[in-house]
């Protein structure tokens, strides 16, 4: 494609603004016109023309002389000039790659807070799971331990069976939440919902025995984190 530019000639040294010219190039082909007067037409292999940092270093039937244009990038594109300069080679490159539009380096993905809302939401329930079992474990040393005279209670195994089932199922619903499933935010609500309720229960008639405080401690903690993750928002999925 031919490109027609303004651009003025100099000599070397020379500090004036030079010879205004119109610049024809095509191919590999250079033509400098100024006024009527053509100054100039040659094949860029039959002379010598080097890309500056500022216009071009052409030597052409014995004289030698600089040669600026209003695009020097497009001049030098059409003709095939390697470009020496640095300044050159850049605006070379960014016209040659032009940056991507936007919407071709977007890439889908689920977004990273629903990924560690799922992930706290199930370290909730590990924990739940875990203060279930060391409170069973703590009902079956009581049922042992010298200078006890009852049994545990039935509804105190209720609440550490409870406990673990509550915190399986929220490990669950970290599962849901985790595929992005917009009920996973009502799931998980009735599942805390349900485990705070039992927890109230539990502790109000709870001994003062220090592995049950460590089990309820850990269930605690659950619900805790459990809460946090709900209130944080992450659950919601972006309509």
């Amino acid at each position: 494609m031919a490109v027609e530019l303004d651009g003025n000639v100099r000599m070397p040294g020379d500090t004036g603004p030079g010879v205004g010219v119109r610049v024809l190039a095509e191919n590999r082909r250079v033509r400098l016109v100024s006024g009527n007067e053509l100054v100039g037409d040659w094949n860029v292999s039959d002379i010598g023309i080097v890309a500056l940092h500022d216009g071009f270093n052409i030597k052409a039937e014995g004289e030698e002389f600089i040669l600026r244009t209003a695009d020097d990038v497009a001049l030098a594109e059409e003709i095939g000039v390697a470009a020496a300069s640095p300044r050159l080679a850049r605006r070379l490159a960014a016209r040659r790659n032009p940056e991507e539009p936007e919407a071709m380096v977007e890439v889908e993905s689920t977004p990273i807070s629903t990924n560690l809302a799922a992930i706290g939401f199930a370290v909730a329930g590990a924990l739940i799971v875990l203060g279930g079992a060391f409170l069973d474990a703590a009902q079956d040393f009581s049922a042992i331990a010298p200078r006890v005279a009852a049994e545990p209670e039935a509804n105190e195994f209720e609440f550490w069976l409870a406990f673990i089932i509550g915190g399986v199922l929220m490990i669950g619903v970290a599962y849901v939440m985790s595929m992005g499933i917009r009920i996973a935010q009502v799931i998980a609500t009735i599942a805390l919902l349900g485990m705070i309720a039992i927890f109230g229960f539990a502790v109000s008639g709870a001994q003062a025995d220090n592995t049950q405080l460590t089990a309820y401690g850990f269930i605690a903690g659950g619900l805790v984190v459990g809460v946090a993750v709900l209130f944080s928002g992450s659950v919601r999925q972006p309509d």
